[in-house]
C-alpha cells in the first residue's frame, strides 16, 4: 500500500497536476488504506501542520519584500549599487548580482528577487549592450540568493521541520550567501569582459553619495531585522511584522511612491498568492509524510545508515546527491518536506550538525531552481525576458557551475557556514 501511494504521487506529478494536489491525493489514499484512519484526520492534519507561530513569519516577510519591491524603495538600491561599480567593464553584471543580494536580504524570496531586480536591471543592461539571454541567465541564478541570504523563507520552514532556531539558521547563511554572491558577480564581470559589453556612466563622488543617501532607508531594513533578532529584541516572526511596518513607513514617509494599485494589487495580492501556495504545499507535504512516519521509514533509513557504516561525509554526499536529483524534477518546498523528516534521524545518528546541513540543503535547492528540465527560475526568467528557455539554460550554465563549485566547498569546509553561529554561541 505504501508503494501504491508513492506510485499515485509520482503518476500524478508526471501527468502534470500541481504538486500539492498530487501529494494530497496520494496522502489521502495512504491515510485510508494504509493507516486505516478516519476521513476527519485529513483536514485535522493539514490544518495542524500550518498552525505554527514560526510559520507566521512567512506571509509577513513576503509582504515586507513586496512592499519594498513594488512601492518605491527598491529602485534606489539598484541606483546606489550601480553608482559604485556600474562604470567598470562588466560592472553592470556585478551590480545586478549585488542588487540581488540586497533584495534577498529584504525579501527572502527567489521569485520576488527575480521579478524586482529584472525590472530594474534589464533596461540599463540592454542599453549597455548586454544580450537578453545573458541577462536572463544571470538573473535566473542570482535571484536564488534569496534562499541563502537571511531572512530566508526556506530557512524558516527548515527550522520548523528540524526544530532549529531560525536566528541561528539565518546567521549561518550570511557568509556563504555573500561568498556565493561575490563569486557570481565576478563570473558575470569576466563573461562581460570577454564579450566586450558596454558600461554605465561614471558617477562623481557627489552623485554616489546622493545615491547612497537616497537608498539608505531601504538598506536599513535588513539591519533592523537581523539586528533585532540577534539583539534579542524580537523573535523572527516578530521581526517579519516589524519589517512590514518599516517597509510601509519608508514607502509612505520617505519615498512617497506608494499608491493603492502598487500596494494592494501588487504587494498585498502577490504576498497572499505566494503565502497560499507555500501553505498548501506545506500542508500537503506533511500530510504525505504522516504515512511515512507511520511506516517508520525515517527509523529504517537511520538503521540502514548505521548498518552500512556510512560516515558523516558519506551520508552528507548521499543526501546531497538525492536533493540534486530530486531538484531536477521538483520545487524546493516539496523536496524539503518530503526528505528532511526521513533523513533527519540518520543525520542525528551520524552526528551531522543540522545548522550546517541546512546551508548545504539551501544551496542544493538554489541549484534545483536552475537545473533543467524543470528549474522554475529558468522558466520565470524566460517569461520575463522573452527568451526561449533553451537559450536561458545555455546562458545560465557558467553561473550554475559556480553554484556547484560553492556546494563542494561548503561540504568540504563546514566552518564556512558554522563560523558565525559558533562565534555568537549559536
Amino acid at each position: 500500500m505504501l508503494g501504491a501511494g508513492i506510485g499515485i504521487l509520482v503518476g500524478l506529478v508526471i501527468a502534470g497536476l500541481p504538486i500539492w494536489i498530487a501529494l494530497t491525493v496520494g496522502a489521502i489514499f495512504l491515510t485510508f488504506f494504509f493507516m486505516d484512519m478516519p476521513s476527519v484526520s485529513v483536514p485535522m492534519t493539514m490544518f495542524g501542520s500550518i498552525d505554527s507561530f514560526v510559520l507566521l513569519a512567512v506571509p509577513f516577510f513576503l509582504l515586507a519584500g513586496n512592499v519594498m519591491a513594488y512601492c518605491g524603495p527598491a529602485r534606489y538600491i539598484y541606483e546606489a549599487v550601480d553608482s559604485l561599480v556600474g562604470h567598470i567593464k562588466g560592472g553592470m553584471a556585478f551590480t545586478t548580482v549585488l542588487t540581488c543580494m540586497v533584495y534577498a536580504a529584504i525579501t527572502g524570496s527567489t521569485t520576488a528577487t527575480l521579478a524586482g531586480v529584472s525590472a530594474l536591471a534589464t533596461p540599463p543592461m540592454l542599453r549597455a549592450g548586454y544580450s537578453r539571454e545573458f541577462i536572463a541567465g544571470l538573473l535566473s541564478v542570482s535571484s536564488t540568493l534569496g534562499q541563502m541570504i537571511p531572512p530566508s523563507i526556506l530557512m524558516i520552514l527548515y527550522g520548523a521541520l528540524a526544530q532549529q532556531n531560525a536566528g541561528a539558521l539565518f546567521i549561518a547563511g550570511i557568509v556563504p550567501g555573500v561568498l556565493i554572491g561575490l563569486a557570481l558577480g565576478v563570473t558575470g564581470m569576466l563573461l562581460s569582459r570577454d564579450r566586450q559589453q558596454g558600461v554605465g556612466a561614471r558617477r562623481t563622488w557627489g552623485e554616489r553619495g546622493a545615491a547612497m543617501t537616497k537608498a539608505f532607508p531601504a538598506l536599513l531594513m535588513p539591519i533592523i531585522v537581523l539586528g533585532g533578532i540577534y539583539g534579542g529584541v524580537f523573535t523572527p516572526t516578530e521581526a517579519a511584522a516589524v519589517a512590514c511596518v518599516y517597509g510601509l513607513a519608508v514607502s509612505i514617509l520617505v519615498y512617497r511612491q506608494i499608491t493603492w494599485h502598487n500596494f494592494y494589487h501588487e504587494a498585498v495580492r502577490g504576498a497572499v498568492a505566494n503565502s497560499s501556495m507555500i501553505f498548501l504545499l506545506v500542508a500537503a507535504a506533511l500530510l504525505f509524510t504522516s504515512p511515512l512516519a507511520f511506516a517508520r521509514l525515517p527509523q529504517e533509513v537511520a538503521a540502514w545508515t548505521i548498518a552500512a557504516g556510512l560516515g558523516q561525509m558519506e551520508l552528507i554526499l548521499v543526501v546531497t546527491l538525492l536533493w540534486l536529483i530530486m531538484g531536477m524534477f521538483l520545487d524546493p518546498l516539496p523536496i524539503m518536506y518530503l526528505t528532511v523528516p526521513v533523513v533527519l534521524p540518520a543525520l542525528n545518528a551520524a552526528g551531522v550538525d543540522l545548522i550546517y546541513m541546512n546551508v548545504v540543503l539551501i544551496l542544493a535547492m538554489q541549484i534545483a531552481q536552475v537545473t533543467p528540465p524543470f528549474g522554475i527560475s529558468l522558466y520565470v526568467s524566460s517569461g520575463i525576458m522573452g527568451v526561449p528557455v533553451v537559450r536561458v539554460v545555455r546562458a545560465s550554465l557558467p553561473f550554475l557551475a559556480v553554484l556547484l563549485v560553492c556546494l563542494v566547498l561548503l561540504i568540504l569546509f563546514p566552518q564556512i557556514s558554522l563560523f558565525l553561529p559558533e562565534l555568537m554561541g549559536r
